[in-house]
């Protein structure tokens, strides 16, 4: 039984509770005024929003096309940004200073520009020793959305690594470890248990910015419901981008529930 004043967990939980009891009755109101026809509409289309295909298999487009273009782009953006967090974290100038106007450049431009600038930037096809080689659009929207991610995941590691207390690089030099060996044996071991939240957080919001990629003409959930809709009256329209709201909620939200707890974990951290 809670009790007033309700503290901060509280009052979250009862605002939860309001958000999905208004949902549930707003679901209730439309079905009973005619919208049950409407999400039937959706029910049966949903394969294809899913998959790309009417039969649900094989994998061809839709949402599964933007959770493997997400994996995909961080997949890449990680090994990227490894290398511009380790280069902004150098000693040597003439590497520290390129890596951070690289870094600051992409992570302040707009993902929708890159994604364009690499659609045309990236040619369609390359000759590699006399054999032609087509580039797919699938490529350049991982691309795109990977390089703006690689900054972010940059700026990741540079922050975990330098939140790692002074005395820490001390005692390992007084040890006699040398500089690789500090990095490797002392300073990422528990950089990496600080990055973990801010890379999930990172891929949630990489994977909402998936729908972006749609400009490339990939078969993504976008470009698969606007064929659709095409097909649909007006009416339902607002239905079918309910349910591609909600497939992106239902993916990212859980993935953000998680990260929150982590840094709630790592928050009591000795440095």
């Amino acid at each position: 039984m809670p009790t007033f004043p309700l503290t901060y967990a509280e009052k979250k939980r009862v605002i939860q509770f309001a958000i999905v009891l208004a949902v549930l009755l707003w679901i209730a109101i439309d079905a009973a005024t005619g919208g049950a026809q409407n999400w039937s509409r959706v029910w049966l289309r949903l394969p294809i929003l899913l998959t790309g295909q009417a039969s649900g298999w094989p994998l061809e487009g839709g949402f599964s096309l933007n959770i493997l273009l997400g994996l995909c782009a961080m997949a890449l953006a990680a090994v990227l940004g490894t290398f511009l967090g380790f280069g902004m974290l150098s000693k040597r100038k003439f590497i520290r200073v390129p890596s951070f106007l690289v870094m600051n450049f992409l992570r302040n431009s707009p993902w929708l520009v890159l994604l364009f600038a690499m659609l045309y930037i990236i040619p369609f096809r390359v000759n590699v020793f006399g054999v032609s080689i087509a580039i797919p659009a699938f490529v350049k929207a991982v691309i795109g959305l990977a390089l703006p991610t690689s900054a972010n995941f940059a700026e990741i590691i540079r922050g975990a690594v330098q939140s790692i207390h002074s005395g820490q690089w001390e005692a390992a030099r007084s040890l006699g470890y040398m500089p690789m060996a500090i990095y490797w044996r002392v300073i990422l071991p528990q950089a990496l248990r600080r990055m973990i939240p801010g890379w999930m957080n990172l891929y949630a919001l990489l994977m909402i910015a998936t729908s972006l990629a749609t400009v490339t003409g990939i078969q993504d959930v976008i470009t698969t419901l606007n064929t659709l809709l095409a097909m649909e009256n007006e009416r339902v329209i607002v239905y079918f981008y309910i349910t591609a709201l909600f497939l992106f909620f239902a993916y990212c939200y859980p993935i953000a529930v998680l990260a929150r707890r982590l840094e709630q974990s790592v928050k009591g951290d000795t440095l």
